[in-house]
């Protein structure tokens, strides 16, 4: 019974995660304001929240409906069809290549044997085989003339044109989904017949000029025995290669039994799955047609081939092993506890003493408070610096400081599209071959309220922006959003459990953490990716110190920790004031128009989120701007060496300097010393 398949229909089932509130634009909240008399000094501001705007979505049909190409009215139904058969060729099939090929060689075979029955003929002996069959059929000998020879060449001729223009008709009416013997096609053998035969026999009869009938039956004569001579010959020397290709087949598999061609249920049990291997890889196309669109939401689905109907996928677990297996296992693990009783500076506090003791990693303390805080403003870390500074044990042990152990993920330098993370269907194999990537993704969506913390170990040793494109584009998105595409699946396919329609739900509890070395082993990476994330520096050795005390793994929950970041941003005395932001607008506008640094809304909306939580962590307002000025703003300064750079770099120290003293600003201050030295300049 034949099986139909359906596209399946897009259901709406995003799950809405909980979000952290956005802080509205600190430039528009603050930037012209900044401008006029300052308020009294220390007077709060108050911080306004709001949704980021939704993208526009195109909605060109209920949602879940494929998108149909529209046809024009002049077209019809069939139109376009139509229009493609006109520009194709009809072309033989092998059998009609044989037909003609076995029609050539027949007319060679019925010339060579005109040439062996001619008495005249000076190329064969009179007494040849051809001859004798002549005799033994008890056929006259002819003496043929010169027009003789031309009528029988011409008859020959168009004998042949005359089976090749059969063959064509044939394949014509089966082009044109009609049958090949019909009356109407019968009806154009029979002219093509006439037509040949007509300008032969024409022919002929003109080259019998003088014309007599005893002339043009001895004509008729000669060809008559020719062609019978031909065909006896030519049916010989067929049926020889015929048995001679039989026999050496046969020498040739002497050991193996003789079916007498009749099939064994094992070979038609391979067959037919021979068959069904050829249309689902037909039906998979390119590797781009498995996943859909690549954006965050999805898109329009992909039209199946037809061929497709007799090649089902197999079971979940035949086709996606990896993630059926993790839906079993969840069913027998135990939901863990969690304590959520500590606050953000003693989280710090604890994270680094912990490393101190039991690892023997040493951090500096606004270190571990620019990582806590950067988780607050942004889902991408990046840790980068120089090989052994402690970036990778960073993100590995915050891990398992809070319970939940990290997933470390090493780049490699062949990566070079969204399949790497999270793999791709197997045409041949019929089996989706899972990444650990993105079966730790997928575990993760089993785990609400454990936070899952995903490492890119060496993330730009190979271009970030292939890669990891998919998930930098969805970081864009309300967090309800964060969906990507796995595999089209037909509509009664039983999918893993948390993989609906082929897509899987990116969980909020998810952070990306890359690492990254300075060296000429990697590549650089863009404002795209810097502007997204959240960049510490490790480039210098920490002093060791002593830890007293014990300082043992904690466990702290997805809504804890957010809990802890909103509580900061709620406070008051950790709020950015009008004092706060007047030097800084300062210093952002003058590097705005010194060098001609341009920066959008998404860095004030990371200020605004990163200042208070790296209060809560221990820090001062001024120690967050500084980490945020230094990466953001001072950063994109990197590579530039025109004329003026030296100069405005000069003035901008002093403006610091003007700012916030001799003392305030040092990370900001030892950059610009760090661009001012590649110009020769000491500071």
């Amino acid at each position: 019974m034949e099986k139909k398949t359906r596209i399946r229909a897009t259901r709406k089932t995003v799950k809405k995660a909980e979000e952290a509130p956005t802080p509205k634009t600190l430039e528009s909240t603050f930037g012209e304001e900044a401008r006029e008399e300052p308020k009294t000094a220390g007077e709060p501001v108050a911080e306004v929240y709001n949704e980021a705007p939704a993208t526009p979505m195109r909605e060109d049909k209920a949602a879940g409906e494929p998108i149909e190409e529209e046809t024009s009215k002049e077209d019809g139904p069939t139109g376009g069809k139509h229009r493609e058969k006109e520009k194709e060729k009809v072309r033989f099939s092998r059998a009609s290549l044989i037909f003609v090929s076995l029609a050539f060689f027949y007319a060679l075979f019925a010339l060579f044997a005109a040439i062996c029955i001619d008495p005249n003929s000076t190329m064969v002996l009179a007494d040849n085989p051809l001859a004798s069959i002549r005799d033994a059929f008890g056929l006259p000998i002819v003496n043929p003339s010169l027009p003789t020879w031309i009528a029988f060449v011409m008859l020959d001729l168009y004998l042949f044109v005359f089976l090749l223009a059969i063959a064509f008709e044939e394949r014509l009416a089966k082009y044109y989904g009609g049958k090949a013997i019909s009356g109407k096609m019968i009806a154009i053998y029979a002219v093509t017949f006439i037509a040949c035969f007509g300008l032969a026999f024409g022919i002929g009869a003109l080259c019998h000029y003088d014309f007599t009938l005893a002339n043009f039956q001895n004509s008729l004569l000669f060809a008559a025995e020719a062609f019978l001579v031909g065909l006896v010959v030519y049916l010989i020397v067929l049926a020889t290669l015929f048995f001679l290709v039989v026999l050496i087949v046969n020498i040739k598999n002497w050991s193996k039994p003789y079916s007498k061609g009749i099939r064994s249920e094992a070979e038609e049990e391979e067959a037919k799955k021979e068959a069904l291997d050829a249309a689902a890889i037909a039906h998979q196309g390119n590797l781009a047609g498995s996943f859909g669109t690549s954006g965050a939401a999805g898109g329009a689905p992909v039209a199946k081939d037809s061929s497709y109907e007799e090649a089902p996928l197999g079971s979940k677990e035949r086709v996606f092993p990896g993630l059926s297996k993790i839906d079993l296992d969840q069913d027998m693990l135990s939901v863990p506890t969690y304590q959520d009783d500590k606050s953000l500076s003693e989280i710090c506090e604890g994270f680094r003493n912990y490393l101190a003791g039991e690892e023997h990693l040493y951090y500096d303390p606004s270190a571990i408070r620019s990582f806590i805080a950067g988780l607050s403003a942004s889902r991408l870390i990046i840790l980068e610096g120089l090989s052994g500074t402690g970036k990778s044990s960073l993100a590995r042990y915050f891990g398992e400081y809070i319970g939940c152990p990290s997933f470390f993920a090493p780049v490699q330098a062949t990566w070079r599209d969204r399949t790497s993370l999270l793999g791709f269907y197997n045409d041949f194999s019929r089996t989706y071959n899972e990444t650990e990537f993105l079966k730790r993704l997928y575990s993760a969506t089993y785990a609400p309220e454990a936070i899952n913390v995903m490492v890119l170990d060496e993330m730009n040793i190979s271009r970030i922006e292939y890669y990891f494109a998919d998930f930098l584009s969805i970081m864009e998105y309300p967090m309800g959003q964060w969906i990507l595409p796995i595999m089209q699946l037909p509509y009664d396919f039983d999918a893993p459990a948390h993989l609906e329609d082929g897509k899987i739900h990116i969980p909020a509890t998810t952070w990306f953490i890359g690492t990254a070395n300075k060296d000429d082993s990697t590549y650089t990476i863009t404002d795209k990716v810097y502007d997204r994330a959240i960049v510490l520096s490790f480039d210098d050795r920490n002093e060791a110190f002593g830890v007293e005390g014990d300082y043992p793994p904690i466990s702290i929950s997805y809504d804890g920790l957010m809990k802890l970041f909103t509580d900061a941003r709620k406070n008051k005395d950790f709020a950015l004031t009008r004092k706060d932001l007047e030097p800084f607008l300062a210093l952002s506008r003058e590097v705005q128009e010194a060098f001609d640094v341009t920066y959008g809304n998404r860095i004030y909306n990371q200020i605004a989120s990163f200042v208070p939580v790296y209060c809560a962590c221990g820090g001062t307002k001024e120690e967050a701007l500084d980490f945020m000025f230094a990466r953001k703003v001072l950063r994109k300064l990197e590579g530039r060496f025109e004329d003026y750079v030296r100069e405005a770099l000069k003035e901008l120290l002093k403006s610091i300097e003007k700012f916030y003293g001799k003392d305030g600003f040092k990370e900001s201050k030892a950059l610009v010393r760090h661009y001012l030295k590649r110009f020769g300049e000491n500071y």
